[in-house]
């Protein structure tokens, strides 16, 4: 009984130190995002191009949804921010894979909002064809992974990922199968 009670408590003891390293972790993280620079984006508009800057906020906003749905507040837009916030950022695959992806995305995404806000009949094409597929898609990825999360949640996050691209990866092979 005795030699239960130690693996039980350097058990405890780990998860403690991992726990620790966690905090400490997104501590760094948070030190990096405030000093963070100031971005700037060239943008169409009207005919003629401008530079915005963009300085990275406390919550990045999702430009693209949020022009194709008029509004951050919209139910799809808010679902994309709940999704990032409370299961991806909550993982580490997670924070990599953001980290990237925002690399990617803020390269263009505001000059791209800007353009479809200004031109109605490219904001309902990617609405209707891009921007609400992939919501729907992420919602059934995220629902087929859920199950995952009991066990391990970077897990459930690293599933949701991968059975998106690849449900993108052979839908975007049988349209091409299709059209060829």
């Amino acid at each position: 009984m005795g030699s239960s009670v130690s693996q039980k408590r350097r058990s405890e003891a780990t998860r403690l130190s991992e726990d620790d390293e966690y905090e400490e972790e997104e501590e760094q993280e948070e030190e990096e995002e405030e000093r963070r620079p100031v971005v700037s984006f060239t943008t169409y508009d009207d005919g003629s191009y401008s530079v915005t800057r963009y300085e990275y906020e406390d919550e990045p906003q999702c430009f693209v949804a949020t022009a194709c749905y008029g509004s951050s507040l919209d139910q799809h837009v808010a679902f994309l921010r709940r999704f990032r916030d409370s299961e991806v950022m909550r993982t580490r695959v997670g924070r990599s894979f953001m980290k990237l992806f925002n690399a990617f995305y803020y390269s263009f995404s505001p000059s791209l909002a800007s353009f479809l806000r200004c031109h109605q009949g490219a904001k309902l094409m990617a609405r209707y064809t891009v921007v609400a597929p992939t919501i729907h898609l992420l919602r059934i990825s995220r629902y087929l992974m859920r199950p995952l999360s009991k066990i391990s949640r970077e897990a459930s996050v690293a599933g949701t990922g991968l059975v998106f691209v690849l449900t993108c990866c052979i839908i975007t092979w049988i349209m091409l199968t299709l059209l060829s």
